[in-house]
C-alpha cells in the first residue's frame, strides 16, 4: 500500500447506572421517557423527563431504548444542565441523542456525556453543523451517525468501548470530525463513513504483546479518513522483540490519508515523510509506516538506513 499527504435500556437503567460509577451518589436518576416529536426538545425543557422538570443540576439524566433526545430546533448554543447524561439505545437511528440545530455557529454542551450503547446522530442539512463540546465517555459500544450532515466532536473522549462512526448520506460534507487534544480514549473505532481527526487533536493507542492493540478498521461504501493530528502510544507494556507488529491503522489504502500535520508523538519522522521512528534501545527501535499503518519492533541499522532516503514527502495516500 502506498500513502499519499494532502495538503488539502436494553442493559437496564439499574444496571447502567451501578457499571458507571459517573452518577453522585445522592442524585437523582431522571429517565426520558418517550420520543421528541417535531420542533420539540427536552435537552433544556421539562419536555418528557419523568420528574416533569427541566434539566437541573443534581440530577443524572437517562435515555433508553424506545427514545430521543432532540437538541434545540435553533442556531443558539446550549449547555446541558444535568449532572449527566447518559445515551443507552441499542436501537436503530430515530432513538438517541439527535442533533436537530440549524447553522454553523451553535455549540451543544454535554459536560458528562456517557455513550454506553448509545447513538448521537446528525438529522437535519448539510449546511446545519453538528458542535458536540463537553466530556464524552464511551462506556459501552457506541454509535456516532453523521446522517444528514457533519458532527464536529470537540468533546474530550474518555473510555475504551468500540465506536462506529455510520456510513452517512451520500454528500461528502456528511463527515465525523475530532477535535480534542485531551482525549484519552483507548476502544477501537470502526469506520463506515468519513472520519478526519484535526490538527493537535489526537488518538491514542495502547501496545501490548506482538498483535495486541486498540485499531482503526473499516467497511461500507464511503470509508474515508484523514489523520491530521497527533497519534500518541502507550509503549508501557509494549513487546520489544524484533519482528513484534501491530496493526494499527487497518483501513482501505486508496481512502486513507495523512496530511502534513499528522504527528507521531514521541516519535521522529524519518526522511522519506512516511516512517515514524522511536529507539528501544542501542539496536532496534519501534518503527511506524504510514504506508501499511503498521507498528513494529525493527532492528537499529535498518532504521538508521531509512533516515538517508532524504526530503520530505509532501504528497501522499495510503
Amino acid at each position: 500500500m502506498k500513502n499519499v499527504r494532502v495538503k488539502h435500556l436494553a442493559l437496564g437503567l439499574s444496571a447502567a447506572v451501578i457499571g458507571l460509577g459517573a452518577y453522585s451518589a445522592d442524585a437523582a436518576i431522571v429517565t426520558l421517557t418517550g420520543i421528541d416529536g417535531f420542533g420539540s426538545s427536552s435537552f433544556n425543557t421539562v419536555g418528557l423527563w419523568d420528574n416533569a422538570a427541566a434539566p437541573s443540576a443534581g440530577n443524572d439524566y437517562f435515555v433508553p431504548d424506545g427514545t430521543r433526545l432532540r437538541t434545540p430546533p435553533d442556531g443558539n448554543s446550549y449547555a446541558f444542565a444535568g449532572d449527566s447524561l447518559t445515551i443507552n439505545n441499542l436501537t436503530a437511528y430515530g432513538d438517541g441523542f439527535m442533533f436537530k440545530g440549524t447553522g454553523n455557529t451553535g455549540t451543544i454542551t454535554v459536560d458528562n456525556l456517557i455513550m454506553d450503547g448509545g447513538l448521537i446522530s446528525h438529522a437535519n442539512g448539510i449546511g446545519d453543523v453538528f458542535q458536540l463540546d463537553g466530556a464524552m465517555s464511551v462506556v459501552g459500544d457506541s454509535r456516532i451517525y453523521a446522517k444528514q450532515g457533519p458532527i464536529y466532536i470537540y468533546s474530550d473522549i474518555s473510555g475504551s468501548a468500540q465506536i462506529t462512526n455510520e456510513a452517512p448520506d451520500s454528500p461528502i460534507e456528511c463527515k465525523l470530525w475530532i477535535g480534542s487534544s485531551a482525549n484519552t480514549y483507548t476502544g477501537n473505532i470502526v469506520n463506515h463513513g468519513r472520519i478526519e481527526l484535526l490538527d493537535d487533536a489526537n488518538l491514542n493507542f495502547v501496545i501490548g504483546a506482538s498483535g495486541v492493540n486498540n485499531d482503526i478498521t473499516d467497511g461500507g461504501s464511503q470509508k474515508h479518513i484523514i489523520f491530521g493530528g497527533d497519534f500518541v502510544l502507550d509503549l508501557t507494556s509494549a513487546g520489544t522483540t524484533i519482528g513484534d507488529s501491530w496493526s494499527l491503522i487497518a483501513t482501505t489504502s486508496a481512502s486513507t490519508y495523512y496530511t502534513n500535520t499528522f504527528n507521531m508523538v514521541g516519535f521522529t519522522e524519518l526522511g522519506d515523510g512516511l516512517t515514524w521512528l522511536k529507539p528501544i534501545d542501542a539496536s532496534s527501535s519501534y518503527r511506524f509506516q504510514e504506508s501499511t499503518g503498521i507498528l513494529s519492533v525493527v532492528p537499529e541499522p535498518a532504521s538508521l538506513a531509512l533516515m538517508a532516503l532524504g526530503g520530505a514527502v509532501m504528497l501522499r495516500r495510503r
